[in-house]
């Protein structure tokens, strides 16, 4: 016989505890003053609860076969008997051998029902005290039970009318000696900045034990299944953060709670390793000579695999590579030329002691350490803003423009370069306009605000010194996005000229990675647009670049490809574009009419769902968000496809996104914008960008943001279609889709889905 006294107590809380003393009791005086009914054997007792804790107070193993005493009781402390729904899984760790990396095996799994039974014997001491004894013994198929490796039980008390679901966990050595290995490499709370819990995942429980325990290699039919190889693969081309970086998910350091934490460069094995390398087509990664893992460490040393994967992006962190050099707006504000208005912006390029930098000839477009500086310039911060795509600043782009043949300013395939309009004590400044600043939507929005935002990318050698981009062995990094915010008569930090904080970088980031010092995410282009085709790289040569392929017949080509090992934010690289909000918003508004959707033939004017999926393909932040999230764009209709997401949380829960109670529909009803289209816009376009738009309808700005997530849902074969019902609801509301601007009415979404409403709907 043997026995390990080892507890371990959990509780999964599901109510307040005012919710809790409402519960029912056995044996105790009610609230009313009567006596409380008769009890059952074993003194104060209960049959329900609304927060159980479970304690394994042993477990035994006589003649290989598992035993397990545990005691419950409910929120109150009060013993709970009666339990009749059970789960246990049983396993045990094979030890790393041989550079073989250690390896949980299932040895049996059990359960108990009140309508099928129990596979084993479930003794009921009715004072709150059980024990479960297995049928199996434990193994499965060619794996014995060895009492030398670490053991682990899995045991869960299943959800029922009266009690919650709720699992304990723990691992142990037969001989009650301390365990030094449990595979404990992932922190399950590390999944939880993106996911809500473990058990929404897929399946199998509340605690990341369970899938390691579970996706065994004697369990799983498919190596591919089988954990770690899942978890990698699982998150290959859908992960919102760069797939370089290993400590996104992993620990640097062990701790009491990830023993193994550090085996992700200690313990390099081809299982592993080809979860995110191509270790088959990929002459880089073949190692077909290798006929085990035994010598991987031959070659990958745990300081080579970690500098590999981790030493660029750690320098450029521990060197503050984001903040060499720096943008310092003096000075913006509005002035009057031929009955207009234009947006007069002053800038000046600061080093690290804050100090101006001269640059060649007076003109920042002609320093050659500078890859690519622009300013993202818009007007009407309080209505999302007035002009599609803002007004841009291209200092210097890294962008290709084909019709740049070199004869101007601009060298020849580079993006237009807007003039400098003066310079003086190296301060830098550009006219911009005629700016919008009233319009038959928005009305006079002279006494509005502005707003500026940086993209700002610079090369430097090892010891900080800018140099030359086309210098051998520079490097290159992106100044942090900030924001200005300016009126008609100068800078300003007045509130009322600020836009609103609806979602932030912050709750952004959760998912996306937080810079919390920079207040950034730590989100790239690249995590989303990672595919090119033969026309984006003969125009733009970005995968910003919305563009379609033709086959041999002149046919569109959908752009679309398997999910793989899709390019992220290059570790090191910290991104030109880490802030998602504001930089945005200032092309991301209603004003810009979408495009891709219909170049890429996702969508065309016969189509009777035309101007549906127009709405929901529109690249206004607040629909492009909410439908990009939701899998609701014309260009996400491909199982498995490219441009698919994987939301990882709750879809309903907008405080995953939005700061308080902004997603409210007050605001939009009384300044939003209604969303601009062009029905009638060319697929064949070649414009880069696409300036050939015509805006000739209009969708209301509440319906739009709503329809968002709710315009599609699944048919019978799992496709996302269009659901006529909703727009009908929406046009009964005063919503409008695809009319003329004359034909807009106010919407009344706001009558029946107050905040309150959208709370309980959304159950927030």
């Amino acid at each position: 016989m043997m026995m390990n006294a080892n507890k371990f107590k959990t509780s999964l809380c599901y109510a307040t505890l005012v919710a809790a003393c409402s519960m029912s009791m056995v044996a105790c005086s009610g609230d009313d003053g009567k006596d409380g009914e008769d009890g059952q054997p074993g003194g104060n007792v209960s049959t329900t609860a609304e927060v159980l804790t479970l304690t394994l107070t042993s477990t035994t193993i006589t003649d290989n076969t598992l035993s397990i005493d545990f005691s419950a009781e409910n929120e109150l402390a009060i013993p709970v008997i009666k339990i009749a729904a059970i789960k246990v899984n049983a396993a045990q760790l094979l030890p790393q051998i041989e550079g073989e990396r250690s390896q949980w095996q299932k040895l049996a799994g059990e359960t108990c029902s009140p309508a099928k039974g129990c596979e084993g014997t479930l003794v009921d001491n009715m004072d709150g005290s059980y024990r479960y004894t297995m049928n199996a013994a434990l193994s499965t198929g060619e794996v014995s039970h060895n009492s030398d490796f670490t053991q682990r039980v899995l045991f869960s008390v299943l959800a029922t009318d009266s009690l919650p679901a709720t699992e304990v966990i723990t691992d142990f050595k037969v001989d009650g000696s301390e365990v030094a290995d449990n595979r404990g490499i992932i922190d399950g709370s590390s999944c939880l900045s993106c996911h809500d819990d473990i058990a929404s995942i897929k399946h199998g429980g509340a605690n990341i034990e369970n899938c390691a325990s579970c996706h065994t290699s004697n369990n799983m039919d498919n190596p591919e299944m089988v954990w770690p190889v899942l978890a990698h693969t699982a998150h290959i081309g859908i992960t919102p953060q760069a797939l370089g970086n290993c400590t996104t998910c992993h620990a640097k350091e062990v701790s009491e709670a990830e023993l193994q934490a550090t085996n992700w460069n200690l313990v390099p094995t081809r299982e592993t390793c080809s979860s995110c390398h191509d270790m088959t087509t990929n002459p880089v990664y073949d190692h077909s000579t290798q006929p085990d893992n035994g010598s991987c460490l031959t070659c990958h040393s745990p300081e080579n695999t970690y500098d590999v994967h981790m030493s660029k992006s750690e320098k450029a962190v521990a060197e503050d590579q984001r903040n060499i050099v720096n943008i310092s707006l003096e000075q913006a504000k509005l002035v009057e030329q031929d009955g207009e208005h234009y947006a007069e912006i002053s800038f000046a390029l600061l080093d690290r002691q804050g100090e101006r930098i001269s640059v060649a000839n007076n003109n920042p477009a002609d320093a050659d350490w500078i890859k690519n500086l622009q300013l993202y310039v818009n007007w009407g911060t309080s209505v999302d803003f007035t002009t599609s795509r803002g007004y841009s600043i291209f200092v210097k782009s890294n962008k290709k423009d084909i019709t740049q043949d070199g004869s101007g300013d601009t060298p020849a395939g580079e993006r237009k370069r807007t003039p400098l309009h003066g310079s003086q004590d190296n301060v830098f400044t550009y006219l911009m306009g005629p700016i919008v600043t009233q319009d038959a939507i928005s009305g006079d929005l002279i006494d509005d605000a502005g707003f500026i935002t940086n993209r700002f990318i610079y090369c430097f050698d090892s010891a900080q010194n800018l140099v030359s981009c086309d210098q051998a062995g520079h490097t290159k990094n992106a100044e942090a996005n900030k924001r200005w915010f300016f009126d008609k008569n100068g800078l300003t930090d007045a509130p009322e000229a600020k836009r609103p904080v609806i979602v932030s970088n912050k709750t952004c980031g959760t998912c996306h990675g937080y810079d919390e010092f920079n207040d950034n995410t730590e989100l790239a282009c690249r995590n989303c647009h990672s595919r090119k085709t033969e026309i984006n790289k003969e125009l733009a040569d970005t995968t910003c670049f919305s563009g379609h392929d033709h086959d041999e017949l002149g046919e569109h080509i959908r752009p679309f490809e398997e999910r793989a090992m899709v390019a992220k934010g290059k570790p090191g690289f910290l991104s030109s574009t880490a802030d998602i909000v504001d930089p945005c918003l200032a092309c991301h508004n209603p004003n810009t009419p979408p495009t891709q959707a219909i170049r890429e033939m996702h969508t065309k004017p016969s189509d009777w769902d035309y101007v549906e999926q127009l709405t929901v393909s529109h690249p206004d932040h607040k629909v492009w968000m909410h439908s990009l999230h939701t899998n609701q764009r014309a260009t996400q209709d491909r199982e498995n496809g490219v441009r698919n997401i994987e939301f990882p949380a709750d879809k309903a829960n907008c405080y995953r996104c939005h700061e308080g109670d902004t997603f409210g529909v007050d605001r939009l009803t009384a300044v939003g914008r209604p969303l601009a289209l062009d029905l009638d816009y060319n697929p064949d376009s070649r414009a880069h960008p696409a300036t050939d738009i015509t805006v000739d309808a209009y969708t209301s700005p509440v319906s739009a943001t709503c329809y968002a997530c709710h315009a599609k849902q699944e048919d019978a074969n799992g496709k996302m279609v269009i659901n006529k019902a909703v727009r009908a609801h929406m046009e009964q509301n005063g919503g409008r889709f695809g009319v003329a601007a004359n034909e807009l009415q106010v919407e009344s979404c706001g009558v029946c889905h107050s905040i309150n409403n959208l709370k309980q709907v959304h159950k927030l």
